[in-house]
């Protein structure tokens, strides 16, 4: 049996999810409040054809979130596994999606955490508490961040914060269902462009959480070895550094 453990701060209650320092407020969009009930979400039970499974048990399970949201999971699925190179999906363990806690965007049902994905061909943790800086698993680990990145602009990696050291977590507060975009200013965002950088492409760059020149010197020449012309602050080019990353 896999080793699993809880979410740090969490009961162990089924679709727990991630709270806390990563609460964003949830706004009223078009008069329809953020915060969601349970009978207002879809349920679902795979993932690009794969069995959902709740880690702290390991029991398979079905979740709810947004049927937009849910779409948009499929979307990043599908472009997760031709880039991967790692065959279909058979198993993807999560710590939840949809929370009856109006404290983030999970209840709004549009927010999702990864734990682990085992493939045909391999399996991506997600569990920094377990393996740490082991070399084997960081390339892994931050080309899936890099991957669903492509698609959600809030996503939250073990630099975040050590509530994030079991889990990936992933919402679209803040892009919404449009292509996201790179803000220098952003310290999640600049968390994980210089992940990519050390651990994917092996650029010795500080992980500051600042986009200072160092950084920029890395990923100009990245891009370069990429061929990508267009600009990072553009949603095109930081569309081609993260789908490069995650094929790479």
């Amino acid at each position: 049996m896999r080793r699993r453990a809880f979410l740090l701060g969490a009961a162990a209650l089924p679709a727990a999810a991630c709270s806390g320092p990563v609460s964003l407020p949830i706004p009223d969009v078009g008069g329809v409040v953020g915060c969601r009930t349970p009978d207002s979400l879809a349920s679902f039970s795979t993932l690009g054809g794969a069995p959902l499974t709740y880690e702290v048990t390991g029991a398979a399970q079905s979740f709810r979130a947004d049927p937009r949201f849910i779409e948009l999971l499929e979307e990043w699925a599908a472009g997760w596994v031709s880039a991967s190179g790692l065959g279909p999906l058979r198993e993807v363990s999560t710590y939840g999606a949809f929370v009856d806690r109006c404290d983030s965007w999970h209840a709004a049902g549009r927010a999702f955490d990864f734990a682990e994905l085992v493939h045909e061909g391999g399996t991506v943790s997600c569990r920094y508490d377990v393996w740490g800086d082991d070399p084997a698993q960081l390339p892994g680990y931050w080309r899936l961040a890099a991957s669903v990145a492509s698609r959600f602009t809030y996503t939250l990696t073990y630099r975040y914060n050590a509530q994030h050291h079991n889990h990936i977590h992933i919402d679209n507060g803040v892009n919404g269902f449009e292509a996201p975009s790179f803000r220098e200013r952003s310290r999640t965002q600049v968390q994980l462009v210089q992940g990519v950088l050390r651990h994917v492409f092996g650029r010795d760059v500080e992980p500051s959480g600042r986009y200072d020149e160092q950084t920029r010197s890395a990923v100009r020449a990245v891009q370069r070895d990429l061929g990508i012309t267009v600009p990072l602050s553009n949603a095109d080019g930081w569309r081609e550094f993260l789908t490069g990353a995650a094929a790479a």
